[in-house]
């Protein structure tokens, strides 16, 4: 036995390897086992050259029996040997099978997450797609809309435009017929500025022959807010107006009418914020009547303030200049002497008349004048 398992030991120390066939495996530990015999032989015919002594009750190993017994020996040693390979080798394959199935398993995960993708990618592109038409029809619609929206209001602008001019005409329409002079010059409708409270005021319309009833001297005051010299004379011209229609037995006898400059309806009411008396319509004063007045008077510069009489006859012109030499207004309103016996002798009908007469007797005048001033021109050229 103890040669039997030497012999085993010194037969796994030479690394025999488990691709060797179980025939040459089996036949190298019968070779080992015989030749462990043979020496054990020579050592027992060395060491004893007797024969042993027979024990009683103790049988002796022959070499039938010690070769059978590593054999036997041999033979579970290459079964469990066997077994350790078919053990190895399953987990071997066992191992196998998981990679492969692990490689199969990631395969198809990629391919299922490239289909994912692929179908997240399609998905993608047929929302931005989509989302691109619905922007699209949207800007066509926000246009179409847009288009809508400015027809509408340049229609609906229109339709105020004519609201007002219609409710214009029939403003004008409404006004009672008014006839005289002072209509005829300044038209049917004065304004005056009415406070409502310390910042807020309000237009107020009067009819022209109301506001100008019972008036001796009328003042046509041409000025702008823009105009320095004017911002200067406004003042003066206020406490002027009160001083004159304020004296004793001639109360209320003086009226001014603003014949404005500005350039805009805002600074227009501003402007008259500083004044106490009537004023020409803005549409009016900075239109084409009030141009005809500038034209009708001869204004070459603002401020500029015509006198006129109740019947629209001129008194002066150069009001603007007598008021800083006379502020007391003692020659007010700087008739010439033959007008004021005019107006004391000869009623107002016939003054009405003679001054129409006069208007025209003075037209046809002007324009004979105008008519024989060319040919005089002529006449040294033809010398």
């Amino acid at each position: 036995v103890p040669v039997l398992a030497l012999s085993l030991s010194s037969a796994k120390e030479e690394e025999v390897s488990y691709s060797t066939s179980n025939v040459d495996l089996i036949f190298k530990l019968l070779q080992t086992a015989l030749n462990s015999t043979e020496q054990r032989k020579e050592l027992n015919n060395e060491d004893h050259q007797a024969d042993p002594v027979a024990v009683p009750g103790i049988r002796r190993m022959d070499d039938d029996d010690a070769i059978i017994t590593a054999v036997a020996a041999a033979e579970q040693d290459v079964a469990e040997m066997e077994a350790e390979v078919v053990v190895e080798e399953s987990a071997t394959q066992g191992e196998e099978e998981l990679i492969e199935e692990d490689v199969v398993t990631s395969e198809e995960g990629e391919t299922a997450d490239d289909e994912t993708v692929s179908d997240e990618t399609g998905e993608s592109e047929a929302a931005a797609e989509e989302e691109v038409a619905t922007e699209a029809a949207a800007a066509t619609d926000d246009g179409e809309t847009t288009s809508d929206a400015t027809e509408e209001a340049a229609t609906q602008q229109q339709e105020s435009e004519a609201a007002a001019d219609a409710a214009a005409d029939k403003k004008e329409k409404q006004l009672p017929v008014q006839a005289g002079p002072l209509v005829d010059l300044l038209g049917p409708s004065l304004l005056s500025l009415e406070m409502i409270d310390e910042t807020t005021a309000q237009f107020k319309q009067h009819l022209t022959s109301d506001a100008l009833a019972g008036k001796k001297v009328i003042g046509l005051y041409f000025s702008a807010d823009w105009c320095g010299p004017c911002r200067q004379f406004t003042p003066e011209l206020v406490n002027f107006y009160n001083r004159m229609n304020n004296r004793r037995g001639r109360k209320g006898e003086f009226e001014i009418v603003w014949i404005s400059r500005c350039r805009d309806v805002d600074s227009y009411g501003q402007y008259f914020t500083q004044m106490n008396w009537l004023a020409m319509p803005p549409e009016e004063a900075m239109g084409q009547r009030g141009m005809a007045l500038g034209d009708k008077y001869k204004v070459k510069g603002i401020p500029s303030l015509v006198l006129l009489d109740d019947l629209g006859q001129v008194i002066t012109t150069d009001a603007r200049n007598k008021i800083p030499q006379d502020t007391a207004g003692i020659g007010f309103p700087w008739r010439s002497p033959l007008a004021t016996v005019i107006s004391v002798i000869l009623p107002r009908s016939l003054r009405l008349m003679l001054g129409n007469q006069l208007g025209i007797i003075k037209s046809k005048v002007i324009d004979k004048v105008k008519s024989l001033l060319p040919g005089r021109a002529k006449a040294p050229a033809m010398a």
